[in-house]
């Protein structure tokens, strides 16, 4: 990574920066000041994510032109849909059981769009994997509630965390795309783009 120009992550989410810091990734990572939970643009998910992710990047780019100039802008947006409907973050313990309960039955679907701007120029791509949460079981669903670490995460959930606590969960695509940022694709965009 080190012949690529800088990256700037427009988000703070700690799952994204923990990618980036796993791969050994020089990034800087500023807030970008879009509100996914406001009433996304019509379209597939994959499109709605491109879309929120580009919104991201730009916004980022705009905000800091002196820190974004020359750097490859990265926005990302995660969406998981359970059937035919999306789902989000939860906000209270209750949506968080709610959403839990959901993507404890059966599969869901994680769609992640990613956009990169550089120099005003701007690349997007989508990611989907397919998730299947075994149920742990209510005292261990209760435990995790009460922890708290539902919080800010599409699906109420981690993958990372979720299997380092001992959940049985299947995963058929990218992990770092469930996680909110698919690596390897956006290497690959990266190294063709420089």
């Amino acid at each position: 990574m080190n012949s690529l120009p800088r990256i700037v992550l427009a988000s703070r989410s700690p799952k994204r920066i923990e990618i980036l810091r796993r791969e050994g990734v020089d990034f800087e990572s500023l807030e970008a000041l879009v509100d996914d939970a406001a009433t996304p643009p019509p379209g597939e998910p994959g499109e709605v994510a491109m879309s929120l992710a580009l919104a991201k990047a730009r916004c980022v780019a705009a905000a800091h032109p002196a820190a974004c100039e020359g750097a490859f802008v990265v926005g990302a947006d995660t969406i998981c849909r359970h059937g035919d409907a999306s789902v989000g973050k939860a906000e209270t313990v209750e949506e968080a059981r709610v959403i839990l309960r959901a993507m404890l039955d059966g599969e869901h679907r994680v769609v992640t769009g990613v956009a990169v701007v550089r120099d005003g120029e701007a690349r997007a791509f989508v990611d989907e994997a397919v998730v299947r949460l075994e149920d742990p079981g209510q005292a261990e669903i209760a435990a995790y509630l009460q922890g708290g670490a539902w919080r800010g995460k599409a699906g109420a959930y981690d993958i990372t965390e979720r299997r380092r606590a001992g959940w049985i969960v299947r995963c058929r695509g990218d992990e770092d795309t469930v996680g909110g940022l698919p690596w390897r694709r956006l290497r690959e965009a990266l190294e063709h783009w420089a």
